[in-house]
């Protein structure tokens, strides 16, 4: 399989690179008055919307802080690249933000393909990599000291959730996949759990980022017979998917990958969404249900952008509170190592939107893990059930 190849390339490209990054720290994009932290970020590819709205919700961190006074006197900039969601141009944006905007830190490097292409050209660099809008395992797996997640790896995020379904009974479980590596991260975490009860993937069918029409994988994993069918998808391929389920109308719970987990999701799969299963770990911000600062966050939101603040805008604004965070316990004498340091005395962090506490220790930069399962109710994503643990 071409992502399996992927794979295995990019992990012996950051395997390479790991050790000899250790031994020379690069601390650029710091001067007395700024901090500068670059992204690369899908602004016009398959998830742009998600893109903006997660530049929308950074901004809005950046500006709080810096009208508070800064990180030890020194203002937050934030300097976002477009990446298409395309490896090829997440490498040239990354390469653009370390070499000629000289950032001190890549932060929210989103999509898996997309990141994972570009992490071994910043490890090489000597650049902290933190915090990526990703869960593929390359960014833990070895341990490097330059690099933080945020999320759990995909794998582990589903994991849980499989396992969920096996302890109701299920026991035939199919499988459609976006054929890169975040596919692969998804299917690994599903076989994990499937292990655990002596199970494989009963069928199984990839499609190719960008396809619109799935009627050939739903046709294929359909004759596996499955109780199960689980989905590794964005948003848009994942409401194009359960509306073919619908339209064939084939009555199978449905139970969907991390990134399907947004609202863009149901508006695109309209009523085919009902009683969808997804894995996630951060309940979606919801302007009735949500605690009181979330209620007050999303009004900001709305009022600054003339826009509804998202579950993926929640992620940002929470991961440049997780960024700022470390900032402050690195002190004002700021470098790669300090922040190395920082980050790793975040204990038990909680961000307004709740979910797992986040942090860090000297040998593990995993922020979380476990997750937790959502369903679609009258169109909207609710907590269904407890938070689920880790599966090993």
């Amino acid at each position: 399989m071409k992502a399996s190849i992927l794979f295995a390339a990019g992990f012996t490209a950051v395997a390479a690179f790991a050790g000899a990054a250790q031994a020379q720290y690069k601390t650029q994009g710091i001067t007395k008055d700024e901090i500068l932290i670059g992204s690369h970020i899908d602004l016009s590819g398959p998830i742009a919307e998600l893109g903006r709205a997660g530049v929308n919700a950074a901004r809005m961190a950046e500006e709080e802080i810096n009208a508070a006074g800064g990180i030890h006197g020194r203002k937050l900039k934030l300097l976002f690249e477009d990446s298409a969601y395309d490896p090829k141009k997440a490498v040239l944006a990354t390469q653009k933000l370390i070499e000629n905007d000289k950032v001190f830190a890549i932060i929210l490097a989103t999509g898996n393909a997309p990141s994972t292409a570009a992490y071994p050209m910043i490890i090489k660099a000597g650049i902290p990599h933190l915090l990526p809008w990703a869960g593929s395992p390359l960014f833990t797996q070895p341990f490097e000291k330059l690099s933080f997640a945020f999320f759990p790896t995909n794998g582990d995020i589903q994991a849980p959730a499989v396992k969920y379904f096996m302890d109701q009974g299920k026991k035939r479980f199919c499988l459609v996949y976006q054929d890169d590596e975040y596919g692969v991260d998804v299917k690994e975490g599903v076989e994990r759990a499937l292990k655990t009860g002596g199970l494989a993937i009963i069928e199984e069918a990839g499609y190719k980022r960008g396809n619109t029409d799935f009627s050939a994988q739903v046709a294929r994993v359909q004759r596996g017979n499955c109780d199960v069918l689980v989905t590794a998808t964005v948003p848009a391929p994942a409401a194009g998917l359960i509306q073919e389920v619908r339209r064939r109308s084939w009555d199978v719970p449905v139970l969907m990958s991390g990134s399907s987990y947004d609202e863009t999701t149901i508006k695109l799969g309209k009523e085919a969404m009902e009683g969808v299963y997804v894995a996630g770990f951060i309940p979606n911000p919801d302007p009735e249900r949500s605690s009181q600062p979330v209620k007050d966050w999303l009004k900001a939101y709305q009022a600054k952008y003339n826009a509804p603040g998202t579950l993926y805008s929640a992620y940002s604004y929470a991961i440049v509170k997780v960024l700022i965070e470390g900032l402050k316990n690195a002190g004002p004498n700021l470098t790669v190592e300090t922040l190395i340091t920082g980050m790793e005395q975040i204990k038990g962090f909680r961000h307004i939107f709740g979910g797992p506490s986040i942090g860090f220790t000297s040998t593990n930069h995993k922020g979380m893990q476990g997750s937790q399962l959502f369903r679609v109710e009258q169109g909207r994503w609710v907590v269904f059930g407890p938070e689920l643990p880790a599966i090993k």
